[in-house]
C-alpha cells in the first residue's frame, strides 16, 4: 500500500530531483505549488517521484520559482502483484483523459491506448506524441489525488496488431460481446494463483471485430463477458479494473 497522506498536498519530482536530504520541483511544479496551491515557505508538503519514492518535508526554499523542499519522512512504496496493463481503444472525445484518471485510480500498472478496426480516433507521428505526452499529465495528477507513488505509464498509441504481436505471452482477459465469452468471475478462477503480469483488453464501442478477437484469443486471450448490459467504454474500464482489483488483491 502506498504511505500517501490525503490530507497533505502532493506534488511530483522526477528522481534525477531528488538529493541527500532535499527534493527540487520543476518549473511547472513550482508554479503549482506556489501561485495555484498559495504554498509559503515552511508548508509541509509531499512529493514522490513516480518510481515508488515518496518524502514529506517542508518547503525551505522558493529561489527563481523552483521550490526545494527540505526532507523529513520518506519511504518506498512496492505495488504488489499482479501487475495489470490495461489496453483500450482510443474514445472520441476527452474520455480517454477520463479513462487514464480511473485507470490509474483503480490500480492498472500501464496503460496501452489501442487503434482497432471500429476505432474512429487515428493518431500517429508527433500527434501521438502529444497525446501520450497529455495523457501521461492526467496520469501524474491522478497519482497525486489518490496517493499513489509508483505512476504507470501511458505508452504510445498502436494498433492492436502491433500490439499482439509485441505482448508476448503474458495471462490476458478481452472484453467481449461475442456469444463464446465466459463470465469474467470464471475466466479469473482459471487465472494461475502466482500470476505476476495480466492484461485487460477494452475494445471500443461496438466491441472489436471478430476477426480482432480471434487474434486477441489466439495470442492467449480469453474472451469475457461483463454481464447482459452493453457497458460504454469508460464503464467497462471501470467495472473491469474493479473486479480484477477486488478479486486478485
Amino acid at each position: 500500500m502506498d504511505a500517501g497522506v490525503p490530507d497533505m498536498d502532493r506534488f511530483f519530482a522526477s528522481a534525477s530531483a531528488w538529493q541527500e536530504g532535499q527534493v527540487s520541483l520543476d518549473q511547472d511544479e513550482s508554479h503549482h505549488c506556489l501561485r495555484v496551491m498559495r504554498k509559503q515557505l515552511g508548508d509541509e508538503i509531499e512529493v514522490f517521484d513516480g518510481e515508488g519514492c515518496w518524502a514529506r518535508g517542508v518547503i525551505a526554499e522558493s529561489e527563481d520559482g523552483v521550490v526545494r523542499v527540505e526532507v523529513r519522512d520518506e519511504g518506498r512504496a512496492e505495488e504488489r502483484p499482479p501487475l495489470i496493463t490495461l489496453a483500450v481503444a482510443i474514445p472520441k472525445g476527452k474520455t480517454m483523459e477520463l479513462i487514464v484518471q480511473k485507470a490509474v485510480e483503480l490500480g492498472a500498472s500501464a496503460i496501452q491506448p489501442l487503434m482497432t478496426e471500429h476505432t474512429v480516433v487515428r493518431v500517429d507521428g508527433k500527434e501521438a506524441l502529444k497525446k501520450r505526452e497529455k495523457w501521461q499529465r492526467v496520469a501524474v495528477e491522478a497519482c497525486k489525488q489518490c496517493g499513489r507513488n509508483v505512476l504507470p505509464p501511458v505508452h504510445a498509441p498502436a494498433t492492436l496488431e502491433d500490439w499482439l504481436a509485441m505482448r508476448g505471452g503474458r495471462a490476458g482477459l478481452v472484453a467481449s460481446l461475442a456469444k463464446g465469452a465466459v463470465p469474467m468471475r470464471t475466466a479469473i478462477e482459471q487465472l494461475p494463483e502466482e500470476l505476476a503480469e495480466l492484461d485487460l483488453l477494452i475494445g471500443p464501442e461496438g466491441d472489436l471485430s471478430p476477426a480482432e478477437t480471434e487474434a486477441a484469443t489466439v495470442g492467449g486471450f480469453q474472451a469475457v463477458s461483463f454481464g447482459e448490459i452493453t457497458l460504454r467504454m469508460e464503464t467497462a474500464v471501470m467495472f473491469g479494473l474493479s473486479v480484477l482489483g477486488y478479486e486478485l488483491a
